[in-house]
């Protein structure tokens, strides 16, 4: 194996396009980082192939803070040790493990099930809002999102701003031993193992949206940063994953490339 980098930290976002958590020492399971994007709003007039109410539509759902109530036992399963011994996928918790409460901008507190927490959204969204619940992770396209250190600094000198890392909404931010921004390119169909156990295959580039032109603190825009991406590196900056042996990470885990 040989030694590319490591993961600087680990991130998921409890609900669908609200503010994420920094988490540590967490299980990876073949739909994704457990408790990452298990909500999500969809709205009854968006197009059925994106049903879902997000910071495109209004940004300021990107302040939303959402927080699992018992956060500890939403990071591993507990039977994941023995199950691993048999080669098997662990077993999830139970649904109700997974009860989140979201505060608002204004620091107001709701029960995500709260039918009032809906209402005081319907101003901003395409119809009527509803509350999608999985255990298997509501993401777009590949259940693993990856960005680099490096990729940030090379847009930083290339658009003269200061940028965020939080505006790429990753799971997996990492920083590589020696590499070039858009590193992480050259590793599609590339097999990386991180940490003792965990191995994914970078499947594709992640084509960038309006998102990233949301900064996470304070929801204002800054589309320069889309149009760069759009006109330099052609739409595209980071890269999707899919999980083929499940396991845990940690932040400071080293990155090894497979094949």
């Amino acid at each position: 194996m040989n030694r590319i980098g490591k993961l600087e930290s680990v991130w998921r976002y409890p609900v669908k396009s609200m503010r994420g958590e920094q988490i540590n020492d967490v299980f990876v399971a073949y739909t994704g980082v457990m408790g990452d994007r298990l909500y999500a709003l969809a709205a009854a007039q968006a197009p059925p192939e994106f049903p879902w109410h997000t910071n495109r539509e209004q940004e300021e759902f990107i302040l939303f803070r959402a927080a699992y109530r018992n956060p500890a036992d939403t990071l591993k399963p507990a039977a994941m040790e023995a199950a691993f011994k048999e080669a098997l996928n662990p077993p999830y918790p139970s649904a109700e493990t997974f009860a989140l409460n979201v505060e608002t901008p204004e620091g107001k507190v709701y029960d995500i099930e709260d039918a009032a927490f809906l209402a005081s959204l319907r101003e901003n969204s395409a119809g009527e809002l509803t509350l999608h619940f999985t255990q298997k992770n509501a993401v777009d396209c590949r259940p693993l999102s990856l960005f680099s250190f490096q990729t940030l600094v090379q847009l930083e000198q290339e658009t003269g701003l200061e940028i965020d890392k939080r505006r790429f909404r990753a799971n997996f931010y990492v920083d590589w031993d020696s590499a070039d921004g858009f590193y992480e390119n050259e590793l599609v169909n590339r097999r990386l193992k991180i940490g003792e156990r965990l191995e994914i295959m970078v499947r594709e580039l992640d084509p960038r949206c309006k998102s990233i032109t949301i900064d996470p603190d304070t929801a204002e825009t800054q589309p320069r940063i889309l149009k760069h991406i759009a006109r330099k590196h052609n739409g595209f900056a980071g890269v999707y994953a899919a999980v083929l042996t499940e396991g845990t990470v940690s932040a400071g885990d080293e990155i090894y490339l497979l094949d």
